[in-house]
């Protein structure tokens, strides 16, 4: 096999089945060209430490654990490491870093981050849906709005393609829900209308439509649904939910 084409699912299969001099020369290839690879560090470390080779081991895995310190798995095998070296105060203390790093990670974002992640899963999500994936567009929505729940902009995006995959009771949910965190977000109203409108609640509909037009008479879409609607379509309210 040419140890320059293994990828690291291959080389982690070598390590899990014993063929580990053949995982330590691929990995030292790899490593060759990315020295600061925390992956390698670690897969090297494990290679050594599976041979006996503790010191090479613990140099390896010091240094993954360097490159990336949430790097967990890189921790305990490096702890393990430092046990069989008989390091025990050293070992202890790389778990209790490690355990510290994570519970750290645990807390809350930095708004200021949080928010440039949510607008990337939002910005991910309208691609999703540009190319009718509308189920995945849907869970990166979900994404943005797990790590920032406040954006009404991200939950009329995911209220506006639940609608348009029939699930129209969350989309419901979700708007009203929007509308009472932010009721000056007119926006919302606009879709919440539509997405009544669109269950044949008509009156509800217009409600919506009008109390935009009472904080803003010139807005746009607000008039032109309330202009469709004075009319008269021959669309009538059904309380079923449908159109008629």
């Amino acid at each position: 096999m040419d140890q320059k084409r293994l990828t690291v699912t291959e080389i982690d299969d070598l390590i899990d089945h014993g063929q580990i001099d053949e995982a330590e020369e691929a990995l030292i290839v790899i490593y060759r060209n990315n020295p600061d690879f925390a992956d390698v560090c670690n897969r090297l470390g494990q290679t050594y430490y599976h041979k006996g080779d503790y010191t090479k081991a613990r140099e390896f895995l010091e240094k993954a654990v360097r490159l990336n310190p949430d790097y967990t798995e890189a921790s305990l095998n490096l702890a393990v490491t430092l046990n069989e070296m008989k390091q025990y105060g050293r070992a202890k203390e790389v778990i209790e870093q490690a355990q510290l790093r994570a519970t750290r990670k645990r807390t809350a974002l930095d708004p200021f981050i949080a928010g440039k992640l949510a607008n990337k899963h939002m910005e991910i999500g309208d691609i999703y849906r540009e190319l009718g994936m509308f189920v995945e567009s849907i869970d990166e929505y979900r994404k943005a709005l797990n790590i920032s729940p406040g954006f009404p902009d991200i939950q009329i995006k995911l209220a506006v393609t639940l609608r348009e995959i029939g699930m129209t009771d969350e989309a419901l949910d979700i708007l009203t829900k929007a509308i009472e965190q932010r009721p000056d977000y007119l926006d919302t109203r606009i879709q919440l209308g539509i997405t009544y409108f669109s269950r044949g609640f008509l009156d509800m509909a217009k409600e919506q439509w009008e109390l935009v037009l009472e904080t803003d008479p010139s807005h746009t879409k607000a008039l032109m649904y309330m202009s469709f609607l004075k009319k008269g379509t021959g669309i009538a309210s059904n309380n079923s939910g449908s159109l008629t």
